[in-house]
């Protein structure tokens, strides 16, 4: 049981050791002023100094040494993972998505968080609809699943082929006796009522199980090292959202995939460079923006009447297409994303683009302009998904800046203050605010809300452009000095843009939000550790990839309490 969860842990040691020998020399320069012998070629000063400010940013985001480890978790699959299951279950069948029956799961900060996934009255009733629908379109076709063609008379066939059925549909997880029993129930279906009939009831008591509808993370030995077939699918879901079977492994021999290092490497490598892994990094990066899915906007169609499901649905095919572009590289980077001029795939432009009889709709809001926009932060859906329905709402956007870019944790606003923030004919949306937040028991959460806000008033609530608003000059200069670099000065948005995604704040917050998404709950101080790793690893390398490595080869996934 060693064998396999230490070659894990030593995968993601091997890949940090060109890193820790310049970690050591200069912590042992910082200590005793000098160069330890035989430790090579000191940095130069500037790379000295970015290395130690990086080493006191990492302790300071994450200063817990605590070793402790998490505790064991049994939670639902996601209505995405459910799809995954079952079509890796099922291939050969054009199945319906659980998404259109079954009812959107709670969110927490736009995640969803395994503690907060249930069955409920909201949901039950979509979801054994769906499995009924599922076993009625398998049970016309039995012959694409089952090969026991004697019917009743192949008894032995039918029941291996039920066992087989379990083994999958369970992961390898639910035990010989209940793949038994399963077995034994099919074969007295078929004899009862049929081939057709009883393969529907086989489908419908499978997908109904626990043991397909729950993951588990509860089976650990002396060393409190989960199980191979629970540590299988806590890598695959975690990773890429699919059963081990969706990324071409097999879950009734798990073990086999951790026997040796060589063996758990390539089951790693396996399931992040898999697509699935990579469409896995588009939710989340649509999740952690926040980005609104279709028919969520809050935009008013009486103040923007352009705005409608055709721009919709261009604005958000714009933001997919710009994420896949870059997420599919051999190695996708995070600067990539931030700092990359958004592509011209179109599909915005297209949709406005025209001629000039077509009035506002012929504004192109996706412009290749290197002046105007920076990366996925100035793509028009992110914009647009927090805006408000009649403006920018640049309080809003600062706070989602705060919030889920930066991390940085703020108070709510003090009782008895007014929020309200007043119409004037002749001011812009940032003069209104400056006014309104002036005030004492403001300025002090203003100063860090207000500049991410104004950074952004460029863009109109659709993500358009703009120059003035409410026909007065736009002012988008910042000055802000709780960056880790030191004192900022912008004056537009791409510049503050880069500025802001270069910080090692900005960077801290990227890796919480990634472990969060991926783990399904929050960090505490057990997980300092991990994210000081993955924190120097992103600053260092920038590799998402190498990040989903490390957190699928760390104790946080393959240790239980």
């Amino acid at each position: 049981m060693n064998v396999w969860f230490n070659a894990l842990i030593g995968l993601s040691t091997a890949r940090a050791k060109a890193g820790l020998q310049a970690v050591l020399v200069l912590n042992f320069i910082m200590l005793f002023g000098t160069i330890p012998q035989g430790a090579g070629p000191v940095a130069a000063p500037d790379q000295q100094r970015q290395e130690e400010m990086l080493l006191a940013a990492a302790r300071k985001y994450f200063p817990s040494d605590d070793s402790g480890v998490a505790s064991k978790r049994i939670f639902r699959l996601t209505r995405q993972q459910l799809d995954a299951s079952v079509a890796a279950l099922l291939p050969g069948y054009k199945l319906p998505s659980v998404k259109g029956t079954m009812s959107r799961d709670p969110l927490q900060t736009n995640y969803e968080y395994a503690e907060l996934l249930s069955f409920n009255a909201a949901n039950v009733s979509g979801l054994t609809g769906w499995i009924k629908k599922v076993a009625e379109i398998v049970a016309k076709e039995p012959q694409v699943l089952l090969s026991c063609t004697k019917g009743a008379a192949d008894a032995p066939c039918l029941e291996a082929f039920a066992r087989d059925f379990a083994t999958r549909a369970f992961r390898g997880d639910g035990g010989d006796d209940k793949a038994d029993l399963v077995g034994k129930f099919f074969v007295g279906g078929v004899k009862a009522v049929g081939v057709n009939q009883a393969l529907a009831e086989l489908i419908e008591i499978v997908l109904s199980s626990p043991d397909f509808l729950f993951r588990k993370e509860l089976s650990t030995d002396r060393g409190r090292r989960l199980s191979p077939s629970q540590l299988l699918q806590a890598l695959s879901y975690s990773i890429a959202d699919v059963p081990p079977e969706g990324v071409g492994l097999d879950s009734r021999d798990p073990a086999k995939y951790f026997s040796r290092q060589a063996d758990a490497g390539a089951t790693l490598d396996a399931i992040v460079n898999s697509s699935h892994a990579r469409e896995k990094l588009v939710r989340f990066f649509k999740a952690w923006l926040e980005v609104k899915e279709r028919g969520d906007f809050t935009i008013s169609t009486a103040v923007f009447p352009e705005f409608d499901a055709k721009l919709e649905e261009a604005m958000l095919r714009d933001t997919e297409q710009f994420l896949r572009q870059w997420l599919s590289r051999d190695v996708p980077t995070l600067q990539s994303l931030t700092q990359s001029e958004p592509l011209p795939v179109g599909e915005v432009s297209t949709s406005l683009g025209g001629g000039q009889g077509r009035a506002v709709r012929n504004q192109v809001l996706l412009k290749n302009d290197p002046a105007q926009r920076l990366g996925l932060f100035s793509l028009p859906a992110v914009l647009a998904s927090h805006s408000g329905p009649t403006n920018t709402r640049l309080i809003k956007r600062g706070v989602f800046w705060v919030r889920k870019v930066m991390c940085m944790e703020m108070e709510p606003p003090p009782p008895g203050v007014d929020t309200t923030l007043y119409e004037a004919a002749h001011t812009t949306e940032r003069q209104r605010i400056e006014d309104l937040t002036a005030k004492k028991a403001c300025i002090g959460c203003h100063k860090f809300i207000d500049p991410f806000g104004f950074a952004l008033e460029s863009y109109d609530a659709l993500g358009r452009w703009r120059t003035t608003d409410n026909g007065h000059p736009i002012d988008t200069k910042i000055e802000v000095d709780f960056l880790d670099e030191g004192p900022l000065t912008a004056t537009g948005p791409v510049e503050a843009l880069k500025a802001f995604t270069n910080s090692l704040m900005f960077k801290q917050c990227f890796v919480r939000q990634l472990f969060r998404h991926y783990m399904g709950r929050n960090e505490d101080g057990t997980d300092d550790s991990l994210l000081r790793r993955m924190f120097i690893q992103l600053v260092r390398e920038d590799n998402l990839l190498e990040l989903l490595r490390m957190l699928a080869s760390s104790d946080r996934i393959g240790r239980r309490q």
